[in-house]
């Protein structure tokens, strides 16, 4: 494995390989390493099915309309400047995913523009219903035309490595298939590692989204805001016995489904006049709060009324996937439920997507640019990956020509790493996402007192055990990023205001 990179990328989904491939393309005499702890396939971005929002014509749609709309999903907490220089660069970010090999649904030469909660007009550029995952197929293409970037499958960051001048300059890697460490000197780390719907009960997340990126950037002092904004999607198909669930688009209700409780009810109109096309925030509550009120454990997406031929052609994965579940779309109604869906903060970034510790930047969902604020904007996820991605390798280029390799300065307590997963905490983990869940739906005083004593509990029984172990490494960063959420909730509604205050999305 090779030790030295100009730029080493911890991630590989539309953020991480993006990065990769831009950075090659303006400089094919850099040395890149991309890390991914699973296979180069395990990432969220495969599972994005709706799209991606642009404004690629002003004769139905205009920049301010999209603005306007990030902002008001976001509960008006997303920075204006950064939603402008997103949306207004959202076209030219799908033309690079064109150039890349990503061909969107078109018809007679036109995109195929989807509709979807929160926004004013349909501008939802897509590949069917697979959206993210015939992106991640043409990156991966991509990326093994140039030589300059290498990959290191089934590898795990354990630690960022800092310099003697307190800049990042590495990371011990700890390889699965080899069960062994290495040390990898870099000159800049770019993080990429996705969310952390994994520390939730459910959530439609994959099984790597821990937020490994936002608590090794903890560690080394990285500022981390907004943690508290976790987007529940309203939408998962609740399975029985799992807690990865199947998301079902947006973009399903964009093309008129309906959500209903268990009396065949349309509810959500009590909670906003838009229905079902309400952003993702104000339906989860309403959601919450209708089965609170009916002490149902499910409400329902009705597809019925739609043609066949349609649900056919324009969602051909979701409605496979649900006839492979029991649930034929076109005569059923479907079992949802409200699941943890997207990280709307994360390590603080700049529009270069710098942190404030030298020479680490952060891109794509493990980041806090500013333009989701409280709450995101349906198909503006993949878009803000694909814009950072020009501004972050402009940056790294520059800030590349002053730096060099320095000596490293690892954690001590690491040295002795062996790596065995015994999993010594499944139990524990799977208690707190319970707990998480709960007091994040309810913010109730009780449901809070659980959470915080099993952390104490927790993290006393966590320092009797050696750090060598890999669970044990794991289960510290649950902890870390739990306090962090709550830390958050608490400096953004103190509790006389959480008293009124049911839900938060």
């Amino acid at each position: 494995m090779k030790t030295k990179f100009d730029v080493l990328i911890v991630g590989a989904g539309i953020a991480g390989l993006s990065q990769a491939i831009a950075l090659a393309e303006k400089d094919s005499t850099l040395s890149i390493g991309v890390v991914t702890k699973s296979q180069l396939k395990e990432t969220n971005t495969r599972l994005a099915q709706g799209g991606i929002a642009a404004v690629i014509s002003t004769q139905n749609d205009s920049y301010l309309a999209h603005i306007e709309d990030t902002i008001n999903a976001s509960q008006n907490q997303a920075d204006r400047n950064v939603v402008s220089f997103v949306v207004e660069n959202a076209h030219q970010g799908i033309h690079q995913l064109e150039n890349w090999g990503v061909r969107f649904d078109k018809v007679h030469n036109d995109y195929h523009l989807g509709l979807e909660g929160g926004h004013s007009h349909a501008r939802i550029l897509h590949v069917k219903d697979q959206t993210g995952a015939a992106v991640h197929d043409e990156l991966i293409n991509q990326i093994k035309k140039h030589h300059s970037i290498a990959v290191l499958e089934f590898s795990e960051v354990i630690e960022l490595l800092m310099n003697k001048d307190c800049e990042v300059g590495g990371a011990l890697i700890y390889d699965h298939k080899k069960n062994s460490t290495i040390y990898i000197y870099s000159k800049m780390v770019v993080l990429a590692t996705g969310g952390i719907g994994q520390l939730f009960q459910y959530t439609t997340n994959s099984t790597i989204a821990t937020g490994d990126g936002i608590a090794l950037a903890h560690a080394i002092g990285a500022k981390i805001n907004n943690l508290q904004s976790i987007q529940f999607h309203p939408t998962a198909f609740r399975a029985q016995g799992k807690s990865k669930l199947f998301l079902i688009s947006e973009a399903v209700r964009g093309a008129g489904a309906h959500i209903i409780n268990k009396v065949g009810e349309r509810f959500l109109f009590a909670y906003d006049e838009r229905g079902e096309l309400a952003t993702r925030d104000v339906i989860s509550s309403a959601i919450y709060q209708e089965m609170k009120t009916s002490r149902e454990e499910e409400v329902y997406l009705d597809c019925r009324h739609i043609s066949k031929e349609v649900l056919k052609r324009e969602f051909p994965y979701i409605l496979d996937h649900c006839l492979k579940g029991g649930f034929d779309l076109t005569q059923e109604v479907v079992p949802i439920i409200p699941a943890a869906h997207y990280s709307c903060g994360g390590i603080q970034v700049n529009l270069q997507g710098e942190s404030d510790v030298s020479n680490l930047y952060a891109i794509g969902e493990c980041a806090n640019t500013g333009l989701h604020g409280n709450n995101r904007l349906a198909s503006n996820s993949l878009l803000e990956a694909i814009v950072f991605t020009e501004n972050v390798a402009n940056s790294i280029l520059n800030n590349l020509k002053s730096i060099d390799f320095k000596p490293l300065f690892p954690n001590k307590s690491l040295h002795h790493f062996i790596g065995n997963d015994k999993k010594l905490f499944t139990k524990e983990e799977n208690h707190l996402k319970v707990l998480l869940t709960s007091y994040f739906i309810t913010k109730n005083e009780g449901d809070k007192e659980n959470l915080l004593n099993a952390i104490n509990q927790y993290k006393i029984q966590q320092e009797k055990v050696p750090l060598m172990e890999l669970s044990v490494i794991h289960f510290k960063r649950r902890l870390t990023l739990i306090e962090l959420i709550l830390e958050k909730i608490n400096m953004e509604f103190p509790q006389e205001k959480l008293n009124s205050r049911t839900h938060i999305f």
